[in-house]
C-alpha cells in the first residue's frame, strides 16, 4: 500500500510515530505545504515539498521541490493519504 502525508504544519511527535508505523506496512512519501515546509523532516523514503511555500517563505530545503499538478498527481498514485 503507498501512502502519503500531507504536513500543513511544522512537525511533531506524533507525525514522525504514525509515518514510522506506516512505514512497516508499506511505501510512504511525505509531501510538505504550508508552514510544513520549515520542518526539519529527516525521514527515509521520499518527501517533497511545495515550491510555490518554500519560495513565498523565502527558505532553502534539500527536500525535491515540486508544483501544484505535480501534488495532485502524487495524491492520485497514492492509496491512502493522511493530511496533518
Amino acid at each position: 500500500m503507498k501512502i502519503l502525508h500531507i504536513i500543513r504544519r511544522e512537525e511533531d511527535n506524533i507525525i514522525h510515530e504514525v509515518i514510522d508505523h506506516d512505514r512497516a506496512v508499506g511505501d510512504v512519501s511525505v509531501l510538505l505545504i504550508q508552514d510544513g515546509v520549515l520542518s526539519r523532516f529527516n525521514a527515509n523514503g521520499e518527501i517533497f515539498a511545495s515550491i510555490n511555500d518554500v519560495l513565498a517563505r523565502g527558505i532553502n530545503v534539500q527536500y525535491e521541490l515540486i508544483d501544484y499538478p505535480s501534488m495532485c498527481q502524487l495524491i492520485v498514485e497514492h492509496d491512502k493519504v493522511v493530511v496533518w
